[in-house]
């Protein structure tokens, strides 16, 4: 067999199957295009599935890719394994060949056959495969075509020999191939190949691309049969290279050999616990990486939900071997070292990765590190009386009350051989949402409006109609018998021109006119709401003529009564422009920034919209130009805005935009522009793009992590956001007692002095700092027999940065104490939070003190061995935080010092 290194098997594969007619194809984004049937992209295949249809004609009949995958999340789940196997990830890549109605199960078979036998050279008397039971085809190719030996080929079922990507799709019978490892995770010394203790290693799947499963679950035959073949390239290169685990070949060791180096501990010696622990952290740093390449966000829902999942798990196996956040992050760059030749995307995603994994560390160790503290102490608890569940009351109190995830508490149970009540919590939770369903519908706008029939919309054909009241309601969602002409009311109609506040579109303004008895009455509406039973609420003050306000003036109001219903013609058309701009919008980000930025939110108002998106980064000021000259091209080009409404299956297929986790009713609307929008809207529109007007970015902004928000307006608010805009200029110009042409060239100028003035300040620090290093150098103490020299010193309002500066001057100097010492510094900022250094020579060890003071003072932080810092916010402890210092010092260096 031949010793191949990853990126040789790459180019290995690839040029094998280029040789045999096949066309390079670029790897495909982790997130699938226009495909909700799957979370993540899980095999080679999916960026081809159009061509497996015949959705799609596939530009070339052969193809060979090598593609990133992941499987973690859906009905293709391996995160729960992870770390507890030598072969499971949840980001791992595929090596695949592919044909689209050209060759079927004999080349590929054969193609296969060869690569392993004569291109890579693997010991073929190792090697089983298995067919399907109903696929006599596939068994005589390889008996009687390839000449295998048959007590080697397998005949299996469905559950392991019949592929399909997701719920629906293409699918087919598979041939998988494995090798005989000799090496059984769990000890097994006779088995075959229906075992799963890892022996046999399956490593290639030769998928035949036969038929088609719809969403009813029939499946039919695909008009072309097709290939479809997958290459672990992490299980081939351990078979390669001659190891008993996936992470002993050279896609992991760089990682796996860092985490020694950090813990202070050896991979592969004895310790299972932390052989997981490096199993776990060398794989999700990577996944982590490339997801944040691809701007996915932890979140709370779909892919952003199993982000958080996987670094929570992340976070946790660092913590349980004292990996700090500043190595998970040098860790992360790991990913570029290994991954970044052949995946440049990556390095794109390590400065990303820093602010995610930042955030959710801080997270995890304010609020979830005290519910796994709270876990454990319960886990230890029932060991001891031998019992086997936690209870599901304990577990929702710590959701409750702390925001624990309960999949975390099953994870850890789990761990610890303990299973949870989930039946219980369940329960639990369901009783707490109906109580917040009836809180909630005790205030603001009526949830639902009994014994009213639901409303029938209008408004996209007409903004003035005539309708029926079918009931007036007080503030308090209860019928009103009595109106008080000036009063605030809810009204409810058996039709409505009336858009309705939804789908980030704010509802629409104007008038209801009608007459009860003699009585004339109307209705000034500023905001109309749905119920989740389907009635459109008009919210207003309602008058009559002649009544003074607050006075009763209607008794007993007969329904139902005919009115008029008149849309403000003007707010209508104003937020109409709104929404369709952020259509336009939309378009141009995906087109300037990537397919892969996605909508998380917006609002649309008559005087402004704002559209929030999945973006890693600040956008570029020519970014944020190009985005606005796009969407002001396609207004100047007057594109018709055409709305259909369509069942949800061809609306799917027609590639409308929408949202991943969406239910929708069996017709929706659809709203193109041109050929440059398509999406899923229920809002209302201009006719043509031109109504818009002008679009200008009026600010762009971090709203979550990995969530940015982009404002604008259009139209004539354009001038009254230019307005605003001079206005500025000129109140900046008389401050700097100038004329707004030379505004610039002052500020330039007030800039450079600032810097002049900066660099005297940072020379005189700096001559400060020697100062201060002269005085202090006389004030080291000794500890214990070993002559350990320490140095601890207390200031006021002096900055971490500033005392590590402090602490270079100190050690820049000749007569600073050589071999053992340790210098710690502390400052009290404003009475708020106290900010600690400890610098470290010798066998001292920066880390180790840095956590006992944590542990003293209530503080956080961490470093490396030489250097480590951390702060708390408990003041109180400043008057006594030499002493708390001083006998950490004595139980470190001397204790040390004396061994």
């Amino acid at each position: 067999m031949k010793n191949l290194l990853s990126n040789e098997l790459r180019e290995i594969f690839i040029k094998y199957f280029t040789e045999k007619g096949h066309i390079l194809v670029a790897g495909s984004s982790l997130i699938p295009a226009g495909d909700d049937s799957i979370m993540f992209t899980n095999a080679g295949m999916v960026q081809f599935k159009d061509y497996f249809t015949g959705a799609a004609s596939p530009p070339m009949p052969r193809a060979v890719t090598v593609q990133k995958c992941m499987r973690a999340g859906g009905k293709h789940n391996d995160l729960e394994n992870v770390g507890k196997t030598s072969r499971h990830h949840t980001f791992f890549e595929m090596l695949g060949n592919f044909s689209f109605g050209d060759y079927f199960k004999k080349d590929a078979v054969l193609l296969a056959h060869e690569f392993l036998k004569d291109v890579i050279e693997m010991d073929m008397d190792k090697i089983y495969v298995t067919v399907n039971a109903k696929d006599d085809e596939g068994y005589s190719i390889w008996k009687d075509t390839v000449g295998f030996d048959e007590r080697k080929i397998f005949k299996l079922g469905d559950e392991t020999n019949f592929w399909q990507m997701g719920e629906t799709g293409p699918c087919g019978y598979s041939s998988e191939i494995f090798f005989d490892t000799g090496y059984s995770e769990a000890g097994h010394k006779d088995c075959d190949i229906n075992c799963d203790c890892g022996r046999y290693l399956e490593i290639w799947n030769l998928v035949f691309m036969e038929f088609n499963k719809d969403r009813g679950g029939a499946v039919a035959k695909l008009p072309k049969p097709s290939i479809d073949t997958g290459m672990g390239l992490e299980r081939i290169l351990r078979v390669l290279q001659g190891v008993k685990s996936n992470y002993d070949t050279d896609v992991f060791i760089p990682y796996i050999n860092e985490i020694d180096a950090i813990a202070g501990k050896r991979y592969n010696s004895g310790d299972e616990a932390y052989d997981t622990a490096a199993r776990v952290i060398s794989d999700h740093i990577r996944t982590s990486v490339f997801l944040s390449a691809e701007s996915v966000f932890p979140s709370n829902e779909g892919r952003g939900y199993v982000f958080r999942r996987i670094l929570r798990r992340l976070i946790r196996y660092a913590l349980k071997l004292n990996i700090s956040l500043e190595n998970l992050i040098y860790l992360g760059n790991t990913a570029v070292i290994v991954m970044g030749g052949f995946y440049p995307e990556v390095r794109d995603g390590l400065t990303v990765f820093e602010k995610i994994i930042s955030e959710e560390y801080d997270k995890f160790t304010d609020t979830v590190g005290q519910g796994i503290k709270l876990l454990e102490e319960k886990i230890t608890e029932l060991k001891n009386k031998k019992e086997k569940t936690v209870s599901g009351g304990f577990i929702f109190k710590l959701y409750d009350e702390k925001g624990f995830p309960v999949d975390l508490a099953v994870d850890i149970a789990g761990e610890n051989g303990l299973s949870i009540d989930l039946k219980t919590f369940g329960e639990l939770m369901d009783i707490q949402k109906k109580g917040s369903k009836q809180k909630k519908e005790k205030h603001g706008i009526p949830d639902m409006i009994p014994g009213i029939p639901k409303t029938n919309f209008t408004g996209y054909a007409d903004i003035e109609a005539s309708a029926n009241i079918t009931g007036i309601f007080g503030e308090d969602g209860e019928p009103v018998r009595t109106i008080e002409d000036g009063g605030f009311y809810y009204i409810t109609a058996d039709s409505t021109p009336f858009y309705p506040e939804g789908g980030g579109q704010t509802g629409d303004k104007g008038h209801i006119e009608w007459t009860d008895g003699n009585v004339s009455l109307s209705a000034s509406v500023s905001g109309a709401y749905k119920t989740k039973n389907g009635v459109i609420l008009h919210h207003g003050r309602i008058f009559t003529d002649g009544a003074s306000a607050g006075e009763s003036v209607l008794k007993g109001p007969v329904f139902p009564a005919e009115a008029k219903f008149s849309v403000d013609k003007e707010t209508r058309r104003k937020t109409a422009s709104n929404h369709s701009a952020v259509h336009l919008l939309q378009a141009s980000l995906r087109k300037i920034l990537g397919s892969h930025v996605s909508q998380q939110g917006s609002y649309v108002d008559p005087e402004r919209l704002r559209f929030d998106f999945s973006y890693g980064k600040p956008l570029a000021d020519d970014e944020i130009r190009n985005i606005e000259t796009s969407v002001n091209e396609y207004i100047f080009a007057d594109m018709e805005v055409k709305v259909e409404e369509l069942d949800v299956k061809t609306a799917l297929n027609s590639g409308a935009l929408h949202f991943f986790d969406d239910k929708y009713e069996e017709k929706v609307r659809v709203v193109s522009m041109g050929g440059v929008s398509k999406e899923f809207c229920g809002g209302t529109h201009v006719s043509r793009t031109g109504e818009i007007g002008f679009f200008k970015i009026s600010g762009e902004s971090s709203i979550a992590s990995g969530i940015r928000r982009i404002e604008a307006v259009t139209g004539l608010n354009y001038l009254n956001y230019l307005y605003v805009e001079e206005d500025n200029i000129t109140n900046i110009a008389k401050l700097l007692n100038s004329s707004r042409a030379d505004v610039y060239n002052k500020i330039i100028k007030l800039f450079y002095d600032y810097e002049f003035l900066e660099k005297a300040n940072e020379e005189l620090k700096s001559k400060l700092n020697n100062f201060e290093a002269e005085r202090l150098i006389g004030s080291f103490k000794t500890a214990g027999a070993g002559g350990v020299k320490y140095l601890i010193s207390k200031f006021k309002n002096v900055s971490g940065e500033e005392l590590k500066d402090l602490a270079n001057a100190l050690k820049s100097r000749s007569d600073f104490p050589s071999g053992d010492s340790a210098v710690i510094f502390i400052s009290n900022l404003n009475d708020e939070k106290l900010v600690y250094i400890v610098s470290a020579e010798g066998s001292a060890d920066a880390s180790k003190i840095i956590k006992l003071i944590n542990s003293e003072v209530g503080g956080k932080g961490g470093g490396k061995k030489d250097f480590s810092q951390g702060g708390t916010t408990s003041v109180s402890k400043f008057g006594d935080i030499e002493n708390i210092a001083g006998n950490i010092i004595s139980e470190v260096l001397i204790a040390k010092a004396e061994v």
